[in-house]
């Protein structure tokens, strides 16, 4: 088995989970050496073990952040990935229920967040227009934020499908192999 300290990579991924994972698949399409350098003794134990499996519309983070670029990029490539690697993925969107005014006003400033941060179709929907979607929601609920694009997946199945696709592409993974530190060489 190759050692990791005998080798020489253009490129070295930190982490095998969804976003490490998905990260060497793409890097696998371009003529470099990649490595994927996991800390633990499998994919996807570290955050993506913990990950709920929504695909975030992209309407919370705070515009102009790096969080929210990533998102809505992230969000977007869900089903393409989805249907080039075979795993589960569910469009249902999603829904953020408001139960006062109060609440209703947080809704209005995501809605705003989702348009700055270039996330279609979110919008606020009034009682009416909620309970039509969903017959069975709460009475409490005064409206709603709805987002076409959210999403839910397995994330256990996404990480393994693209490290799967990366290692049959020529990257190579690297178990229990904790990154503790990175210093810059010539």
């Amino acid at each position: 088995m190759k050692k990791l300290t005998d080798s020489y990579f253009d490129v070295v991924v930190i982490g095998a989970g969804v976003a490490g994972s998905c990260t060497a698949r793409e890097l696998a399409r371009y003529d470099v050496s990649v490595a994927v350098l996991e800390a633990d003794g499998d994919i996807a134990s570290g955050a993506t073990r913990a990950n709920s499996g929504i695909v975030h519309a992209g309407y919370d983070p705070e515009p102009g952040t790096l969080k929210a670029l990533y998102n809505a990029r992230g969000s977007a490539l869900y089903p393409a990935y989805a249907k080039e690697l075979g795993f589960a993925y569910i469009n249902n969107g999603s829904i953020v229920l408001a139960f006062s005014d109060e609440e209703l006003g947080t809704v209005r400033e995501l809605v705003r967040r989702a348009e700055r941060n270039g996330i279609d179709g979110v919008r606020e929907l009034s009682r009416a227009e909620l309970r039509e979607r969903e017959p069975h929601v709460s009475r409490a609920a005064v409206g709603a934020l709805f987002a076409p694009t959210g999403a839910i997946c397995d994330p256990y199945e996404v990480a393994f499908s693209a490290a799967e696709n990366a290692a049959s592409n020529g990257v190579e993974f690297f178990f229990n192999e904790g990154v503790r530190t990175i210093r810059p060489i010539d």
